[in-house]
C-alpha cells in the first residue's frame, strides 16, 4: 500500500525533486516565465503576488485557441510558485485525470502500478498547493467526466487549493463543455487571461 505523505512532507523536499515529481511533460520542461518576451501582466502579477494568492486559493484560466501558449504559461506558473514559494504542485490533463478514476475503479479502488504515485486521485483533490488541469473543455462529452471533473475544481476550493486551469474553447463555453458549477467555480477562484495573440510559443527565447 502507497504510504500517504502530508503536505509538509513534500514541501520539505528539495526544489528540483518537488519540480520531478510535478510530473511535468517533456515538451513543457523548458516553460519558465523568464524565457517568454511577452508575459501577460496578470500572470507576472499573481506569480509576485503569490502567498497572497496562495492563502485566499485563487489560481488562473487560461483561455485561447491550439498554440496560444495556454499549456506553456501554466506550466511557467507552476514551476514558479513551485520553486519560488516552496510549494507542492503537479501536473496534468483533464482527460489524464478521468482515465485514472477511471483506472482506479477498474483496479479495485487502487491505482495500478504504472502510476508513480499510488495516492495521485487524492493527492489532487486535497493535498498538492498547485495544480494545473489542462484542457479541460477536451474531455469525454460524458455526464460522468463532466462531473469529475467538476467535483475536483470543488473539492480544491473547498481547501482553498489553487488550482491553474486551461480551456481552448472559451471560457463561458465551460457551462457545456464541463458543467455551469465548474463554470462558475473557475470565474470565481481563477484569474482569468485571455491569450488572443498568435502563437504565442514562438515569442520564447530560443525556440
Amino acid at each position: 500500500m502507497t504510504a500517504w505523505h502530508g503536505v509538509k512532507y513534500w514541501r520539505n523536499q528539495s526544489k528540483d525533486e518537488r519540480t520531478r515529481l510535478a510530473e511535468i511533460p517533456p515538451s513543457l520542461e523548458h516553460s519558465r516565465l523568464s524565457n517568454y518576451t511577452a508575459v501577460p501582466n496578470s500572470v507576472s502579477k499573481w506569480l509576485r503576488e503569490f502567498p497572497e494568492h496562495r492563502e485566499a486559493g485563487v489560481g488562473l484560466l487560461f483561455a485561447g485557441k491550439h498554440g496560444s501558449g495556454k499549456s506553456h504559461l501554466a506550466v511557467a506558473a507552476l514551476r514558479g510558485a513551485i520553486r519560488s514559494y516552496r510549494q507542492t504542485g503537479r501536473y496534468i490533463t483533464a482527460n489524464d485525470y478521468v482515465r485514472a478514476l477511471d483506472d482506479e475503479r477498474q483496479n479495485e479502488g487502487v491505482l495500478p502500478d504504472s502510476y508513480a504515485e499510488g495516492n495521485l486521485i487524492p493527492y489532487l483533490r486535497s493535498m498538492y498547493d498547485v495544480v494545473v488541469l489542462d484542457d479541460v473543455d477536451a474531455i469525454r462529452q460524458t455526464s460522468y467526466a463532466k462531473r469529475e471533473i467538476s467535483d475536483l475544481l470543488s473539492s480544491r476550493c473547498a481547501k482553498k487549493l489553487v488550482t491553474i486551469v486551461s480551456c481552448h474553447d472559451g471560457i463561458d463555453k465551460l457551462k457545456f463543455n464541463v458543467t455551469a458549477q465548474f463554470h462558475s467555480l473557475v470565474r470565481a477562484s481563477c484569474v482569468p487571461v485571455v491569450l488572443t495573440s498568435g502563437d504565442h510559443r514562438r515569442s520564447i527565447r530560443g525556440a
